[in-house]
């Protein structure tokens, strides 16, 4: 049988309901929510706001904005009977009820209502060091010599446990950055020790991931990350000048070459795979297909980030972001994921911001997220270091969950409520929507550009998953 093809009688239904994370440079949400619905004999009709685009083989993709997870693909077979609920009517075999899982439909005449599972993960960004050996323009941190030392690491490793604890958080995430974290490896090393030992006591389970720039990393401190089973992210923004130019050592010079060095031949070698993170500009929109390229022709996870001003961007008027030449250069980085098409699930490294299960908010921020700078300071975000609060607080959520930024969930934003893709980038990056708006309860300034890309990357999903599934595409 020509699996290309689906022309049997019997309906086929594909969903990804867990996907990988990537690392990026940011906040991600926790406490993925969606609907849970039963057939309890009432009539079931197609849920409102549901998004339809053919795939190859006579195959449709299906996303339902109240899916828990991504979108699904039906074959011809299971999408007529998918329409056959544009009138209601009840459910009648198996493959109802998984129509019903996935929300593309819901009981008829009542409004289904999310609802989001409490946080399961506490994130803490742990900003060891001001320093760094690059000068990127686009950067927020101010650069300088200050370091966290041995005692305020240890402190600050033990209070998140403590605070995870007390919040009933069942994993913790450490996130090791600067600066840059491995300027000072000795202190990663001397922190991860203290972070197993108390994991092993709690029973909290601990993930952690060093943020790096990929030009300073020895092949000891690789060893080291292989066999502590510590995952890496570097920073890519371009292959050659297009990475130069906005990632450039300080003094002069660029370093593409390096970072290509340290991942060919001190990462690949060890199977040390590290995230991809591209931030993009006005400068480097049109080189994002060629950064894709390179990462994933190493099989490399990436991420595709928006660059958002700063206080010591904010005189840097190159790098603002233009919209129709943003769109332009994400569709051809998505070209090559085409190309390419990894197995792996890779939706939420698309669009910036954008994940692929179902969330409310748009990062951690006020409830599962904390930052804490070199001085044990603590902080909402990495973007907001300059306005630091109290020095290890007892509870280090309540000491940031009354900040200055607001990260409202996305059913109080106006301009989100009724799109069918709000639970998907829940509004977008609060900072960046008070800076461009002056208000929190109000979509994206970028939701031109979500509401252009999403489709297109919801397409790359359903081509994944009949990849995955066999078919020959």
């Amino acid at each position: 049988m020509n699996r290309s093809r689906s022309t049997a009688l019997t309906p086929l239904l594909l969903s990804a309901d867990a996907t990988r994370e990537t690392d990026e440079d940011c906040a991600c949400p926790d406490g993925v929510f969606g609907v849970t619905l039963a057939a309890t004999g009432g009539s079931l009709a197609q849920t409102p706001g549901i998004s339809a685009q053919p795939l190859p083989g006579d195959h449709w993709l299906l996303h339902s904005p109240l899916a828990p997870g991504g979108p699904c693909v039906l074959n011809t077979a299971g999408y007529e009977r998918w329409q056959g609920f544009a009138a209601p009517r009840p459910a009648a075999d198996a493959f109802d009820h998984q129509l019903l899982r996935q929300a593309l439909i819901t009981p008829a005449g009542r409004r289904a209502v999310p609802q989001a599972a409490p946080a399961q993960t506490l994130t803490a960004w742990l900003h060891v060091t001001n320093a760094c050996n690059l000068d990127c323009p686009y950067c927020y941190v101010r650069k300088s010599s200050a370091r966290m030392s041995d005692e305020i690491g240890l402190a600050a490793v033990e209070r998140l446990f403590e605070t995870a604890q007390g919040h009933g958080f069942r994993r913790l995430k450490l996130k090791y950055a600067g600066g840059e974290a491995t300027l000072h490896f000795r202190l990663l090393r001397w922190l991860h020790e203290r972070a197993v030992a108390l994991a092993e006591t709690t029973g909290i389970a601990l993930r952690e991931v060093v943020l790096s720039n990929g030009a300073h990393l020895r092949p000891t401190d690789a060893d080291w990350l292989a066999e502590a089973g510590v995952k890496l992210m570097v920073s890519l923004d371009g292959v050659g000048a297009d990475h130069d130019r906005q990632r450039p050592l300080r003094g002069g010079g660029g370093t593409f070459a390096l970072v290509e060095r340290t991942v060919d031949e001190v990462l690949l070698p060890r199977g040390i795979r590290p995230d991809v993170t591209i931030t993009l500009t006005a400068l480097n929109a049109a080189g994002a297909a060629g950064a894709v390229r390179w990462a994933l022709s190493r099989d490399l996870p990436v991420s595709l980030n928006f660059y958002r001003p700063n206080l010591l961007s904010a005189g840097r008027r190159e790098l603002e972001l233009e919209e129709q030449a943003i769109i332009n250069g994400m569709l051809a980085a998505y070209g090559v994921f085409e190309e390419y098409l990894p197995e792996r699930p890779f939706l939420s490294g698309l669009l910036d911001r954008v994940q692929a299960q179902a969330h409310s908010h748009t990062c951690g921020v006020q409830h599962s997220y904390v930052v804490i700078a070199h001085d044990g300071r603590t902080a909402q975000c990495q973007m907001h270091l300059e306005q630091r609060g109290d020095y290890l607080p007892l509870d280090l959520l309540d000491s940031v969950s009354s900040g200055p930024i607001l990260n409202l969930a996305v059913d109080d934003k106006t301009g989100c409520r009724e799109c069918a893709f709000r639970y998907r980038c829940s509004g977008g990056c609060p900072l960046e929507t008070y800076r461009a708006t002056g208000r929190w309860d109000v979509q994206s300034p970028h939701c031109g550009i979500y509401r252009a890309l999403f489709p297109a990357a919801l397409r790359l999903e359903g081509l994944r998953l009949l990849k995955t599934a066999g078919h020959v595409l």
